[in-house]
């Protein structure tokens, strides 16, 4: 007795070095360990995850004739699941049935879960079956573990039969089973269904909590049952449920879900002046829509409002932010968000780069844009394909807001070329291959700077590497033919366009002399 409440004492503090070499004297003195031994150290060794010592003292037990028990049987299996291993956890528990052993309802609810996981619920039926048969009645957590499972499925029919059966065997739900059942009603569409099981609830006498009005505020939403979902978000409020600040995260994702971006902000509002704020996830979400609607205030308003509960946006909402910043021209604001981002220790990476140097190329600060390439390149973030094109648009772009009347004409053209070939060679360094949009901005480059032939040899190196030109690329190029009065070549790149089967757009058309090609436009258009 003394020896077991050492061992039981020595493994629960996990002093396992110890509680072996306790094992080994026993054994040294010609006393064989009992299961009570064996069974504390393979329920540490389960606990911390070592499956293969908890296997190897399993099996040295049963190699000293001692027969193993129901606790032993349910600390492997659990060990087996928490492993990520529900092929052996189901090949062991089929092992130890075989072996004779009478299994408890424990035993019988791991490996009922560990099929209904893996969507066999053929099996777990089965189990379910066996206990009954075998003299053991299951409980409310066999039948939740089958519902979960059908629910996993999407199979709500069978679940809704499991618990009437449930029921019918006079076994009350409980709160998890009502919420398995309500998120699978949700998930599935099946709206009133849940209103039903808010009945049944209240019939029982059972009070929902707050992850039970969260399925349903959610479900409802997204089953575009708005108005159902402010009836319940009305009762929470009025209840004054606990955690609170779930249901105004599900209400506002439920906004957003439907498409409600200026119910989900002032709801957010409302809750930021109470002193409460909705979680993360919620957060990012109204900022990535209200960015997506334009709303550029409101997205700021969120982020300051998060930074002022000392909470930080994720890089993609500070990403989101910078974007439709840069989509106004405020580059200034962008900017500062950019250089928050920084302050906090975010990790910026290309992509938030590439955003801010393409917002300062759209407003005609280049040379902003290239100091950022080059801090960038120097904080060791490798530009891609995307950052390289922006900057040779923005060059490109800084040429034509300069004109090309006059005596720099010439001048303009070959520093044109002259950058483009700079960035083409740190493209080149790096081992980045230029794609369509790339060589649409190069050839279009080459067009403007009147350097025709290295514009086709541009479009038909394209072609060698097996990428399909659009559009873009082809007006790009029929743009310099015409601009240089070469016609015919213009027109040939037009048939040759439409077939590849690649429509021209107005815009393709308005870039050709009308006159000539008004039959061929019309005939296309036809």
């Amino acid at each position: 007795m003394a020896y077991n409440m050492v061992m039981d004492g020595l493994c629960k503090e996990m002093r396992l070095d110890e509680a072996e070499k306790l094992l080994e004297n026993k054994a040294r003195q010609g006393s064989n360990p009992d299961v009570y031994g064996y069974s504390y150290l393979i329920r540490s060794y389960c606990k911390m995850g070592n499956l293969i010592n908890a296997v190897d003292h399993y099996e040295a037990m049963v190699s000293h004739g001692i027969e193993t028990n129901c606790h032993i049987v349910s600390y492997l299996l659990q060990c087996f699941r928490k492993l990520g291993m529900t092929s052996e956890a189901i090949a062991y528990f089929l092992k130890f049935k075989d072996s004779g052993l009478h299994l408890d309802k424990v035993i019988y609810n791991i490996a009922m879960d560990t099929y209904c996981k893996n969507g066999n619920m053929n099996e777990a039926v089965k189990l379910l079956n066996e206990m009954k048969y075998g003299g053991l009645t299951p409980d409310k957590i066999h039948y939740t573990c089958l519902i979960s499972g059908y629910c996993l499925k999407g199979e709500m029919q069978n679940a809704q039969q499991v618990f009437e059966e449930m029921l019918k065997a006079n076994i009350e739900p409980d709160i998890v089973t009502y919420n398995i059942l309500a998120s699978g009603f949700c998930k599935s569409g099946l709206v009133m269904e849940v209103f039903d099981l808010l009945d049944r609830m209240a019939d029982q006498g059972l009070e929902p909590n707050s992850l039970t009005y969260g399925i349903a505020i959610v479900g409802f939403c997204r089953g575009g049952n708005l108005s159902e979902a402010e009836v319940l978000f009305n009762v929470v409020e009025e209840k004054g449920i606990d955690h609170i600040e779930v249901m105004y995260s599900s209400m506002v994702c439920g906004y957003l879900l439907s498409g409600w971006t200026d119910h989900a902000y002032m709801l957010f509002v409302r809750v930021a002046r109470q002193g409460n704020l909705v979680d993360h996830f919620s957060c990012s979400k109204l900022i990535n829509d209200l960015c997506r609607v334009g709303n550029v205030q409101g997205a700021s308003n969120v982020c300051k409002i998060m930074l002022e509960h000392d909470v930080v946006p994720d890089v993609i909402s500070y990403s989101k932010l910078i974007s439709i910043y840069c989509q106004n021209g405020d580059m200034d604001k962008a900017h500062l968000w950019f250089h928050d981002m920084v302050q906090r220790g975010l990790s910026v990476d290309v992509i938030v780069y590439t955003i801010l140097m393409n917002g300062y190329c759209k407003a005609g600060r280049l040379q902003e844009a290239c100091q950022l390439f080059v801090q960038m390149t120097n904080l060791g973030i490798k530009p891609d394909v995307i950052a390289y094109t922006v900057l040779l648009d923005g060059h490109l772009k800084e040429t034509l807001q300069q004109g090309w009347e006059g005596i720099a004409k010439e001048r303009r053209s070959f520093l044109l070329r002259a950058n483009h070939n700079k960035l083409l060679s740190s493209m080149k360094d790096m081992q980045i291959e230029p794609d369509v949009p790339c060589y649409t901005v190069l050839i279009d480059g080459k067009c403007k700077a009147e350097y025709l032939v290295e514009a086709r040899e541009l479009f038909d190196e394209m072609l060698q590497k097996g990428l399909t030109p659009d559009a873009y690329a082809y007006t790009a190029l029929i743009n310099g033919y015409c601009s240089q009065g070469e016609i015919s070549k213009a027109e040939d790149l037009l048939q040759e366009m439409i077939d590849k089967g690649i429509e021209p757009d107005e815009l393709t058309f308005s870039v050709l002399n009308q006159s000539s090609l008004r039959s061929r436009k019309i005939q296309f258009c036809a």
